[in-house]
């Protein structure tokens, strides 16, 4: 599932023998954009700490109690790295500006990242003045470096591809969000149905609930026609 990272601070690491602590940030690779470790501050021991775990150790996430339950115990946790010279924080990139082939387009807010892969899939850019001042979802496919001294992300495509990708929508949920470069990568491999849902589907259950409603009144119909031709 697509989610925002901004929204995932603040949920608490629950080991088998207790609580861990509560994530504060995660950090991730620029180059692949995968976040390899959540920066938990810990309190196992009665004084506050920050410790790295990797978001593979999450098992399970309780949505409602803003709760993950992780694999092992707390002193198991506590034994994961404390420095990654490497990685970058996700809240220090919150606010950089993005520069595609013709200047800037605006600013970063968020990150929506895959939380079975722990990709982040898209960057959450607020185009002030160059989008009209909506929030656009860019692939991070489309990324080049980071400038990390002069706070700025280059995606070094035309901006006309920028303006075509979707808006984002931060009261609904992100359900299967599919960038125009992504859907061009996988149009072949993509059920049909699937290929030509409407933007405004994704970001509404409702009207996909009614969407797959009506695919399956299409095909019920095609075979009730097949088996009355033979």
């Amino acid at each position: 599932m697509l989610r925002s990272a901004s929204r995932l601070l603040g949920y608490r690491l629950n080991a088998e023998d207790g609580e861990v602590g509560r994530c504060v940030d995660f950090m991730l690779e620029p180059h692949t954009w995968i976040v390899r470790y959540v920066l938990v501050e810990a309190t196992t021991r009665g004084d506050e700490r920050r410790v790295l775990v990797s978001p593979f150790r999450l098992r399970k996430t309780e949505w409602t109690s803003r709760r993950w339950v992780v694999d092992g115990t707390r002193d198991q946790v506590e034994t994961e790295l404390d420095s990654a010279p490497s990685l970058q924080s996700l809240k220090h990139l919150i606010g950089f500006g993005l520069d595609d082939a013709e200047g800037n387009v605006g600013h970063v807010e968020d990150l929506i990242v895959d939380d079975d892969s722990w990709h982040c899939r898209q960057l959450v850019v607020n185009g002030e003045i160059h989008l009209g001042g909506r929030r656009t979802l860019i692939p991070t496919e489309w990324l080049g470096s980071v400038q990390l001294a002069e706070h700025r992300i280059e995606a070094p495509v035309p901006r006309a591809r920028i303006e075509n990708e979707p808006e984002f929508h931060p009261e609904a949920p992100v359900y299967c969000l599919r960038s125009a470069a992504s859907a061009d990568s996988s149009a072949q491999d993509a059920p049909l149905e699937e290929a030509h849902v409407p933007p405004s589907w994704r970001f509404n259950p409702p009207l996909a609930w009614a969407a797959a409603l009506q695919w399956g009144s299409r095909a019920l119909g095609a075979a009730l026609r097949h088996t009355h031709d033979r």
